[in-house]
């Protein structure tokens, strides 16, 4: 018989895994991740520059997180005591599900929706429901809440990755309200909407809010994020749950410096969103079927062609992320709202595809 480590082994070999990522960059062409390249690189540069001139590498960084976390507190409106700082929102995705789930307990979330929800429910023993939006990306509220009758955790990404729209706030109270477990509202592409699950925190106990700075305020190379939560469940989290020192100083002075900066970062989002109604407009135009976007992505179907598509927009080095089938629609793409010269060599090759 094998050793019990090998058993173990097996046991994780047979879960599912996130890909790990091809080394091949393509710089601004990479469209696949949904970084964001709008914020300009030169800024982000002369931030940096400041911040190793503010950092001592010797210490780690306490009072630093909690500066951040006051000024998170103020950009946001809301209490410093509901936000904890985590190295990235997979890292507080990955700590949630540890906190709440153990062998045999029950998840729900959608489908399609981000994937890491439902690896790291798995790997904590958990058993995952997950229930289909409509063909028209919209929550089935009836069957959710049927689902989660007996579940302990709750994943909603709103807006979605990777169909791209936003839930509206009172499905999210109702489900709060009717749920009896923890109602997680990742918004990692919030910035880019027109609205947020904030208003939830005074009204729902049960409800935690992630947030980064991977995506808007450009800074996916850093790994550093945030939760929102009732100040208990912040509290025991930072203090049961969370890794002692989990966030590094260099991350946390630079995007503190962004805040300052905020302009800045508003300004990169309004250039994201035009391009992106711009490229909507452009693909629809080609007789693909671009869906409405509040993030800084466009998921666009075109069935039988999705594969050539990808291949000859890699070829051109413009690497889109191939989706597969979504709900009906055939099977898609999903194309990061890049610089406008991006954008343009983007819809121009795959013209020569599907035009």
């Amino acid at each position: 018989m094998s050793a019990w480590w090998q058993r173990r082994l097996d046991e994780l070999e047979s879960l599912e895994g996130y890909p790990i990522p091809e080394i091949e960059e393509f710089s601004e062409g990479k469209l696949d991740a949904n970084e964001n390249v709008l914020l300009p690189r030169s800024l982000l540069m002369a931030l940096a520059h400041r911040a190793v001139e503010a950092l001592d590498p010797r210490f780690y960084a306490v009072a630093e997180a909690r500066a951040l976390v006051q000024d998170l507190g103020r950009h946001l409106g809301v209490e410093a005591e509901h936000i904890v700082l985590g190295c990235g929102g997979d890292q507080l995705i990955d700590l949630v599900a540890r906190m709440f789930l153990d062998a045999g307990a029950t998840v729900v979330t959608i489908a399609p929706t981000y994937s890491f929800y439902r690896i790291r429910s798995a790997l904590a023993g958990a058993r995952v429901i997950e229930v289909p939006l409509r063909e028209d990306f919209s929550l089935d509220l009836e069957a959710l809440l049927r689902a989660a009758r007996d579940a302990r955790l709750l994943f909603l990404c709103s807006p979605n990755n990777p169909t791209g729209n936003q839930f509206p706030l009172q499905e999210l109270e109702q489900v709060a309200r009717e749920f009896s477990g923890i109602l997680v509202v990742d918004e990692a592409y919030v910035e880019f909407a027109d609205a947020t699950a904030l208003p939830l925190l005074e009204r729902s106990a049960n409800v935690i809010l992630l947030r980064t700075f991977s995506k808007a305020f450009g800074l996916a190379g850093m790994r550093l994020g945030y939760l929102l939560a009732h100040p208990r469940l912040s509290r025991i989290f930072a203090e049961k749950v969370q890794y002692p020192y989990p966030v590094n100083a260099f991350a946390v002075r630079l995007a503190r410096l962004l805040l300052e900066a905020y302009a800045e970062v508003r300004a990169a989002v309004e250039i994201a969103k035009r391009e992106r109604e711009w490229m909507r407009a452009e693909l629809c135009a080609l007789g693909a079927r671009a869906f409405p976007s509040q993030t800084n992505f466009i998921l666009f179907a075109v069935g039988d062609r999705a594969s050539a598509a990808w291949r000859h927009l890699a070829a051109h080095r413009l690497r889109v992320k191939y989706i597969g089938e979504v709900l009906g629609h055939g099977a898609c793409l999903r194309a990061t709202v890049g610089a406008p010269e991006t954008n343009r060599a983007v819809i121009a090759r795959l013209r020569e595809v599907l035009g």
